[in-house]
């Protein structure tokens, strides 16, 4: 937690939760086989072992909108941040 203006602001200790997904308990081994190579990726490309592009084409062939995804995170980490 960092403390900016006199607020308290949170953000997570590892950004990969930031970008990562889960599965319920009721998810099939295809759905969870997802998961892994999603959040996978997220962890080589956070670490500097994915390109962008490789990144983005992954999240696209599992179902996941890059953009959208990575917006929406950036979005979360800047509120966290005001």
């Amino acid at each position: 937690m960092s403390n900016r203006d006199d607020r308290l602001i949170w953000c997570p200790e590892d950004f990969r939760e930031l970008i990562t997904i889960d599965v319920d308990g009721q998810a099939d081994e295809a759905e969870f086989n997802r998961m892994m190579a999603v959040n996978g990726a997220a962890n080589d490309w956070l670490n500097g072992k994915l390109d962008n592009y490789t990144y983005f084409e992954l999240l696209d062939h599992y179902g996941v909108e890059p953009i959208n995804f990575i917006r929406e995170a950036e979005y979360r980490l800047f509120q966290a941040m005001r």
